[in-house]
């Protein structure tokens, strides 16, 4: 038996805010009112939650405007992150928009403008597949702590078609707090399938294939989301898991990188309706191969610098 609230939904919604849970009663206003404080109204809400025994539904059915349905996912009950990507995919099925988000009830959204200025991006320029910004970590009892990735406010990294080469040097990984278009999301996030290695941590593979693809992202140097430790929280259940889709996802960057570098396989650019727009030429190959070493040469400087940093204060 599942309990479901149908609001009644927008006829074309441009986003779709994708949220899952599981006795998160304690962080769910929080989480919701982030959202609902979003300047830009064109959006459906839709939460998918796994069954919860605590007062999660309560508080839901405080909330008309959000379509939601409760009910245990089906198989793999005893592994937290399959039970998620299943959620996410029910909550897809569910949804309307043009553009796709994410979102794990316990985080939230940081800036109420996120929304409006990430659709601004997507709605003008329609070789950008997804946009993303800064995460924060939040600690339970409300304290904003460490920036990801902090440096980029100051010096934003290659937009476009100039991240690819970062990404092969560096691995990059940027997709939690993004927002992305429907069609790219469908395509590429990974389902609960026993044959696909990503499924215990989907963020990692949809990250690797959007890039393989050769899908562009646009970074906006904004604090958009914050991301909640808590204890209990499912990155510590699942670690040895996550540990181990890592490794893959790191193997899968080195493979390509060396193929492509290598000419024996080409990268070709796509926008974001997945028309293929520019293809990697062989004379390319040298610039590529410069970029990339030069990357991971300023990459490693830097950790060198925040090492004696690190000793000079200790």
């Amino acid at each position: 038996m599942s309990d479901i609230h149908e609001s009644t939904p927008l006829a074309n919604p441009k986003i779709s805010v994708l949220g899952f849970c599981l006795n998160s009663g304690k962080f769910l206003r929080e989480t919701i009112g982030s959202v609902l404080q979003q300047t830009y109204g064109n959006y459906e809400f839709i939460i998918k939650d796994g069954g919860s025994t605590d007062d999660t539904i309560e508080i839901l059915q405080e909330y008309p405007q959000i379509r939601w349905v409760s009910e245990k996912e089906n198989g793999d009950g005893d592994i937290p992150s399959l039970n998620t990507l299943d959620a996410i995919w029910q909550a897809f099925r569910m949804s309307r928009g043009e553009y796709i988000f994410f979102l794990a009830v316990s985080d939230g959204i940081s800036d109420p403008n996120w929304f409006k200025k990430a659709v601004e991006v997507l709605d003008a320029d329609p070789e950008v597949s997804w946009v993303w910004g800064i995460c924060q970590a939040k600690s339970e009892n409300g304290h904003l702590g460490k920036l990801i990735l902090s440096e980029y406010l100051q010096h934003a990294p290659p937009q476009k078609r100039d991240w690819f080469p970062f990404w092969l040097a560096l691995q990059q990984v940027q997709e939690t707090n993004a927002i992305f278009r429907r069609s790219v999301f469908e395509k590429y996030f990974p389902k609960n399938d026993s044959n696909e290695p990503y499924r215990f941590c989907a963020t990692l593979g949809f990250n690797l294939r959007l890039n393989k693809m050769g899908y562009m992202p646009y970074f906006l140097p904004i604090i958009s989301f914050y991301g909640l430790t808590h204890k209990g929280q499912m990155s510590e259940r699942i670690y040895d898991l996550v540990d181990s889709v890592s490794k893959i996802y790191d193997r899968d960057v080195k493979e390509y990188r060396k193929k492509f570098l290598s000419g024996k396989i080409v990268h070709r650019f796509r926008d974001g309706s997945g028309n293929v727009i520019r293809e990697v030429g062989k004379n390319e190959l040298w610039g590529y191969r410069k970029k990339v070493l030069l990357y991971r040469l300023k990459a490693k400087l830097r950790r060198e610098l925040q090492k004696l940093m690190d000793h000079i204060v200790y």
